[in-house]
């Protein structure tokens, strides 16, 4: 399973993927490059997620089981 971690942000309302190991740091930087001060963060999967984030979670879940998933 990919290490990220769905979390409400306080800037947009919005349930961002955030990599899992962020603790200690200032702001959490979600994959879609979001990023919020630690203070601004919910840690709940409850609310309305970004939709370039579950893509990006998409991808490299499907990179993840088959490699070779890929059209290119």
């Amino acid at each position: 399973m990919v290490g990220i971690q769905w979390w409400l942000s306080g800037y947009d309302s919005q349930v961002h993927a955030f990599p899992a190991g962020q603790a200690g740091q200032e702001y959490g930087a979600a994959l879609c490059d979001h990023s919020v001060p630690n203070s601004k963060i919910t840690c709940t999967d409850e609310g309305r997620r970004c939709m370039a984030c579950m893509l990006m979670v998409g991808d490299l879940l499907a990179e993840q089981l088959d490699p070779t998933w890929r059209a290119s």
